[in-house]
């Protein structure tokens, strides 16, 4: 059998004269083929070598999980059977350090960790997978999960052929086939333990339906929920490698802005940024805040002028000198940071508002104030200026009702914010591009940029946009300042 990379590391170690050297090299060899197994995992090395209570290595993850890794010297199999009976751990992950010199897996050896729900891996087998994780997105997860949950043996293909199962199993239901799925879920079952199975199918159903494919029709266990729950939307973001915006749309229909709020974005970006992009259509807000960052705190760090992160535990779009607070409801922006913010001249206002479709503006020249609006069409900012004319001093925008293409967003120049109209389903694109240019001035470029990076395609397969079921936010959250709603709106 042909070896590289870390199974020839801890061969060679094993050889080494000086048992001190040996344990050291074959433990180090160890410890970078688990770390590439699974990087998310914390790999602490004991003080034990090939001992038969206490475990070489513990992995732990940043969900409180924990597996305690054996060493062993040889492929015996009495020996290793007397061992799994021995060994006083909860799915004890048994590490296999010289290879079968057979050509065909002794059927004892599933025997032997079946009942204890062990996996026993040779290093060969699970460097195979790893080299599959370069050109297999699929493979990524799945090497965390057999690394948390795997059960059973792998030796040989077997860890490369799971994953090729798997990997079917996710086209299969991408494109609605129920056999190939089946057989994906029947392996992932077999193959993993209860929660990383768990995990596993639930994505894949993720797939399923969002592929259009009916719940009634998956080939497993459905999770009724009807959605990709948080557990299992961090296990997609955090182990899937894929730039498929399809795969991340079928993935993200059942998507709320409130589950990004539980990412971990700092360790996703990328896949949380695909996420956001590929959903973009079906994603809602009510209200932002936007705040001057002229440090720029955290640019230099984005790959693009635009990003999204977590702020003040609330999800954030950043941008060139200034990020903006999204809510799901007016009343979640309460607490965040604001701007101070003085209401804007006429002319710059009217710049501005060069591409808004204007339903009202508000305008204040010391304490008279004057709103105009245009029941049938958007306003004129020519009539705009004209009307600022008649005021004996100088006057200033402090409020604007634009239009979107999801409903019409109510601008507060004062408080730096935007908010959707009672009832209007907003999405969160649309809140942003039509608020962002008037609440400050963009170069043009800029204005640009921010419209192609929202840019989405409306699916018209009967999607229905996230309402927030606050009922306290259909009341106040129509027009800032005190201005009545529309009557399309009451």
């Amino acid at each position: 059998m042909e070896t590289s990379g870390y199974t020839t590391q801890i061969r060679d170690g094993l050889f080494d004269p000086s048992p001190r050297d040996s344990i050291f090299r074959v433990k180090a060899a160890v410890a970078d083929e688990l770390a590439a197994l699974d990087d998310t995992a914390r790999i602490r090395s004991t003080d034990f070598f090939n001992h038969t209570f206490a475990p070489d290595f513990v992995l732990t993850w940043p969900d409180k999980a924990e597996r305690h890794v054996f060493l062993r010297m040889s492929y015996d199999l009495n020996a290793l059977v007397e061992d799994v009976a021995l060994i006083d751990s909860h799915d004890p992950f048994i590490f296999g350090l010289t290879p079968n010199e057979g050509t065909e897996k002794d059927s004892r050896i599933d025997g032997a960790v079946e009942e204890s729900g062990a996996m026993f891996a040779e290093p060969d087998a699970l460097e195979r997978l790893i080299d599959r994780k370069k050109t297999d997105s699929t493979a990524n997860m799945l090497s965390n999960a057999i690394a948390q949950g795997g059960r059973g043996t792998f030796i040989g293909n077997e860890a490369v052929e799971f994953a090729s199962v798997v990997s079917r199993g996710f086209e299969a239901a991408s494109d609605v086939k129920a056999a190939g799925t089946a057989e994906a879920i029947s392996e992932i079952e077999e193959r993993l333990g209860g929660p990383q199975a768990w995990r596993m199918n639930r994505v894949l159903q993720a797939v399923w339906e969002g592929s259009e494919g009916p719940l009634m029709l998956f080939p497993g266990k459905a999770d009724l929920s009807g959605r990709l729950n948080i557990e299992s939307l961090r296990y997609l973001v955090t182990y899937m490698r894929t730039d498929d915006p399809e795969f991340w749309k079928r993935v993200g229909r059942g998507l709320k802005m409130a589950d990004l709020e539980h990412l971990d974005f700092a360790a996703s970006r990328p896949n949380i940024e695909r996420l956001i992009k590929a959903n973009l259509d079906i994603l809602s807000a009510r209200a932002m805040v936007l705040v001057d960052d002229p440090l720029g705190v955290g640019e230099i760090d984005r790959e693009s002028k635009f990003s999204w992160d977590i702020r003040e535990r609330r999800l954030t779009f950043e941008a060139p000198g200034f990020f903006a607070f999204i809510g799901a409801t007016k009343k979640d922006l309460e607490s965040v940071r604001k701007t101070t913010a003085n209401p804007v001249a006429v002319s710059t206002f009217v710049d501005r508002a060069e591409k808004a479709e204007l339903a009202e503006v508000t305008l204040h020249s010391g304490s008279e104030v004057f709103i105009l609006k245009h029941e049938d069409g958007a306003i004129d900012t020519h009539r705009l200026v004209g009307v600022s004319g008649q005021f004996d001093g100088p006057s200033e925008v402090t409020q604007a009702i634009a239009t979107s293409s999801s409903g019409r967003v109510t601008v507060d120049l004062t408080a730096m914010s935007g908010t959707g109209q009672t009832r209007s389903k907003i999405r969160l694109a649309d809140l942003l591009v039509t608020a962002t240019p008037l609440l400050r001035d963009l170069p043009y470029e800029d204005t640009e940029a921010l419209n192609h990076y929202l840019a989405y395609e409306v699916d018209h397969g009967g999607v229905t946009l996230d309402v927030p079921d606050d009922e306290e936010s259909l009341v106040d959250d129509g027009v800032a300042g005190g201005a009545e709603p529309d009557d399309e709106d009451e």
